[in-house]
């Protein structure tokens, strides 16, 4: 079984794939959290406040930082940037209906956005070849968006790629889908669990070779798991991610046992919510993060209100790189969010 994560965080590593180990990993990160420190508190109002009195050269640093939160994004958010204007080539704005009720906005330079569409050519090798036809059920009419994003970065891999946008619910719109998705010959399908569980149950009588489908940007549930390979006899790889992790986080390989992290370009943590202590592996806790490789607006053990932990023992696909477990349903969170993208 191919570890194209693998081979492709040795090579963001600088090292052959042989030599790639989880201490190589462990000292990678830490250099990028001391460089991503040094850049945010030098060029960001936010962070030079915030960690003023902080130094960082240890492990044991890292963890005595304050943590930071969606609040302090939807407040400050335009003080956590740390280049000008003039770089930024994207922003998402999020709705809250959390405590304060102001909208979060997500910076990002065309830097930044390259990350992404580098992870999801790499990360789709784990489920498609050049030979397969993709459907996108994503946003991805908008330049940057995910759905976009995840065009260029298949269109990279070679594969076909059908970019179809964002179902409206509708039945006239399901039957439009599947007969594109007929017409077409997908054998792959991104979209939210949701709405292809939708699809699914109006999926008889057309002709569509599935083989897999890859499910994000919602909680997925085991009831829409398996009615979806039930209807299509595909194979159900998830995917984890938020706008703030630059929209990617972690996939599953073909084992489908928990979602390989792109240790890379982000460090996780599984927190105590009430204490923000580590967690040992197989414990559950919050999800926090932070990015190793962001320039626009970096974060820093930005707390996520997601539930998940690391699975302890090794992938048998043979990755060296950390498992989540499934990612719960957000329920630390007080508000739901909405990303205000379209088609």
């Amino acid at each position: 079984m191919e570890r194209y994560l693998d081979l492709w965080t040795a090579k963001k590593l600088g090292m052959d794939a042989r030599e790639l180990s989880r201490e190589a990993i462990e000292e990678y990160q830490l250099r990028k959290i001391k460089e991503t420190f040094q850049w945010a508190v030098s060029h960001s109002p936010f962070y030079a406040e915030l960690y003023q009195y902080k130094k960082l050269e240890t492990w044991e640093d890292f963890r005595q930082l304050p943590f930071t939160t969606p609040q302090d994004t939807a407040e400050r958010g335009g003080d956590m940037t740390c280049v000008p204007q003039s770089q930024i080539s994207r922003i998402v704005t999020m709705e809250t209906s959390g405590t304060t009720g102001k909208p979060k906005r997500i910076y990002f330079t065309e830097e930044d956005q390259e990350l992404t569409k580098d992870f999801f050519h790499h990360g789709m090798r784990l489920l498609v070849d050049p030979s397969d036809t993709i459907i996108i059920l994503m946003p991805c009419r908008r330049p940057g968006s995910i759905g976009d994003l995840l065009k260029t970065g298949l269109e990279r891999l070679g594969a076909g790629v059908v970019p179809y946008g964002l179902p409206d619910g509708s039945r006239e719109d399901d039957m439009k889908i599947l007969k594109l998705m007929e017409k077409e010959k997908v054998t792959c399908a991104v979209a939210l669990p949701t709405q292809l569980a939708a699809l699914a149950q109006k999926a008889d009588g057309f002709q569509i070779p599935m083989k897999t489908v890859l499910l994000s940007a919602e909680y997925v549930s085991r009831e829409s798991r398996t009615r979806i390979k039930k209807a299509w006899g595909c194979r159900v790889f998830e995917h984890y991610g938020m706008t703030e992790m630059g929209l990617g986080c972690a996939v599953s390989c073909p084992v489908l046992e928990g979602c390989h992290v792109r240790e890379a370009d982000l460090y996780l943590e599984i927190i105590d919510p009430k204490t923000g202590m580590p967690l040992p592996d197989g414990q559950e806790g919050e999800v926090a993060f932070t990015t190793l490789t962001r320039k626009g607006m970096p974060f820093i053990r930005y707390r996520t209100g997601d539930w998940s932990s690391f699975l302890p023992e090794p992938c048998s696909c043979g990755s060296l790189l950390k498992r989540l477990s499934r990612v719960g349903d957000r329920k630390l969170k007080k508000g739901l969010t909405k990303e205000r993208e379209q088609r």
